[in-house]
């Protein structure tokens, strides 16, 4: 990984630079990367605002194949409401940044800031979603079992995604699913060796 040595630390995984230009290649001039570069970044600022309104300081930030996670440190440990409102502030900016390109008639920034916002609500572990319910079932649950639970149910999904984008792929040659469901069962597999 190459790393910038500042403070909060960024570092950029090889393959996320590869993802890149696998997506700019695919992109074909349509110009849906600059907007979905876009829609990604007001993302992370939305759960940096609610971090930071619930006094936690950004330590890094990782781009990598699988996505970007931010390393957040909080001085007091957030419930686990909190945590849902950290995540679901991800997805709150992209509904607002939408509207907002809606009413301006930017109809394709639109959609891209809402297809990110909405995706990132499924309920698959890592996604925003997914750490909702896991905030949810671990408030009445031993969190332990909450988090095997979760990793079960987003192995489950993302199963079923790949099945379907495998149909999709081979019935109408469109892989966008099925690289979709890859790529999110690269970062389920990813947190279940992480908790191994």
């Amino acid at each position: 990984m190459w790393t910038c040595h500042r403070r909060p630390r960024v570092e950029v995984s090889p393959g996320f630079l590869l993802l890149l230009g696998v997506l700019f290649w695919l992109d074909e001039g349509v110009g849906l990367l600059p907007w979905g570069l876009l829609a990604c970044l007001l993302h992370e600022l939305g759960h940096v605002a609610a971090a930071a309104a619930l006094g936690g300081r950004i330590d890094g930030l990782s781009l990598t194949v699988v996505g970007a996670e931010l390393r957040i440190n909080y001085d007091v440990p957030l419930t686990y409401g909190q945590e849902s409102l950290v995540a679901l502030a991800g997805p709150g900016a992209n509904l607002l940044s939408g509207g907002l390109a809606l009413a301006l008639g930017g109809e394709l920034a639109a959609v891209i800031a809402l297809a990110v916002g909405g995706f990132n609500l499924l309920p698959i572990l890592p996604l925003d979603g997914g750490r909702v319910i896991y905030g949810l079932l671990a408030g009445r649950l031993d969190p332990d079992w909450a988090e095997r639970l979760m990793t079960a149910m987003s192995g489950c999904l993302v199963g079923a995604l790949v099945g379907v984008g495998a149909v999709a792929a081979l019935h109408y040659a469109n892989v966008t699913l099925l690289l979709t469901a890859l790529w999110l069962l690269a970062g389920v597999l990813g947190r279940g060796q992480g908790r191994g």
